[in-house]
């Protein structure tokens, strides 16, 4: 009896880990395509690109930090999450959509 509920609980606790990561996942797109379709897109320059190797991912990533100004005239820094190497190198001039009032997440435009 007791190694059934501990099989059941052993399940329980990966439904719910599903469930957290599925809903995660279905907010990052939502948040992307939101940019995507109602963003504005913005010249920014590269201000820094670090390496991060975060033990809980599956290997290294990169976060490229841009600084643009947006349609207030407010110069903002924003950061982009990659997983692969990034193109740009610091100093850089490139573009980004991004959301107003929602200024930390950003997504480079290529357009």
């Amino acid at each position: 009896m007791k190694v059934f509920i501990s099989e059941h609980i052993d399940l329980v606790f990966m439904l719910i880990a599903l469930c957290v990561f599925i809903f995660l996942v279905v907010r990052t797109i939502k948040k992307a395509r939101k940019i995507d379709t109602e963003g504005i897109v913005a010249s920014a320059v590269v201000s820094k690109i670090v390496e991060d190797n975060d033990p809980d991912s599956a290997g290294i990533s990169y976060v490229t930090y841009v600084t643009f100004t947006d349609q207030d005239g407010t110069v903002r820094e924003a950061a982009m999450k990659l997983t692969s190497r990034p193109e740009n190198t610091v100093g850089q001039e490139v573009y980004i959509k991004y959301l107003p009032g929602n200024y930390k997440m950003v997504r480079e435009f290529k357009g």
